[in-house]
């Protein structure tokens, strides 16, 4: 579980320069409560030790993953919330909290310590939230593996690099918060992720999302897999909650939105870029699906 088999922990210095990348790691650990102890091994600094008489109030956010065993948290906003092995758990700073294994299972945990502008934007736009602390990621190896790596770069390095620890930081919210994130069932977060359990789907969809910037049909993408359209057809709308046809636009729209807000690109490059036959046609559909043209969407997102 740690470098060494125990628990272990480190707080980490934070240089300015690491401040300005927008999201970093404070500190980084791992506990075992074995059932039935009375309190647990490590004796953390003043600022983050806690008991569950006082609980505490951080200066940061920490993301805790329970990998064994269950127990309680609460903070003021939830209230008291039951927590079982595949949970994680936010705690964001200024919000009081507290939280304790159950003395009949114990918990293993892996916790990390970060902060930055970056977690202020998934907090302004409700990725996370106080109301709302705990995810239930599951038992998931590709969770815990940044976990594991965040712990044995500060093991061997003095320090470890910033940059690096912040990827991983990045890695495992991308894994706590992406599945979700509140969006419908055909965000393009999803698409790629293993929430598409039906693996021909997910190669139609990466197909799709491959070759879209040139003309493409439902016949193209069928013709891409080992499998009848029918087949696919009801698979996809199956998996995903929609047609082949739809995600060929979702996926262009989407594109078109994204050159809307960051380019300059006229709206005619715009279209051929994407896959569309011609602007008007690009503009019909954005306008159905948007209720708004283009131009206007383009206004909307950059005033200036």
């Amino acid at each position: 579980m740690s470098p060494g088999g125990e628990d272990y922990f480190r707080y980490l210095p934070v240089s300015r320069r690491a401040t300005q990348w927008g999201l970093y790691v404070t500190g980084a650990g791992c506990a075992h409560w074995a059932p039935q102890s009375k309190s647990p091994q490590s004796v953390h600094p003043e600022l983050y030790q806690f008991t569950w008489e006082r609980g505490r109030v951080l200066p940061e956010y920490q993301v805790i993953y329970l990998t064994s065993g269950s127990g309680v948290f609460e903070s003021g906003p939830t209230g008291v919330c039951e927590l079982t092995a595949g949970d994680v758990v936010v705690l964001f700073p200024g919000v009081w909290h507290r939280y304790r294994p159950c003395a009949e299972t114990g918990w293993e945990t892996y916790w990390i310590g970060l902060n930055g502008s970056y977690l202020h934007y998934l907090l302004e736009e409700s990725f996370i939230t106080p109301d709302e602390p705990v995810f239930p990621a599951g038992l998931v190896p590709a969770l815990q593996k940044p976990y594991e790596d965040i712990l044995a770069q500060i093991h061997v390095e003095a320090l470890g690099n910033p940059l690096l620890l912040a990827a991983k930081a990045m890695e495992i919210l991308a894994q706590v918060v992406a599945p979700v994130a509140g969006e419908p069932a055909e965000a393009s977060t999803q698409a790629f992720s293993d929430i598409v359990e039906d693996r021909m789907v997910a190669e139609a969809v990466r197909y799709i999302w491959n070759h879209s910037h040139r003309p493409m049909t439902v016949t193209d993408v069928v013709s891409s897999l080992p499998v009848t359209r029918r087949s696919l057809e009801r698979r996809f709308h199956k998996a995903v909650g929609h047609t082949i046809l739809d995600e060929i636009t979702r996926c262009r729209i989407e594109r078109v939105k994204r050159m809307l807000e960051e380019t300059d690109l006229p709206i005619k490059r715009i279209a051929a870029t994407v896959g569309f036959s011609n602007p008007q046609r690009m503009t019909k559909v954005f306008h159905r699906l948007e209720g708004v043209s283009p131009t206007t969407y383009r206004q909307q997102c950059r005033p200036s």
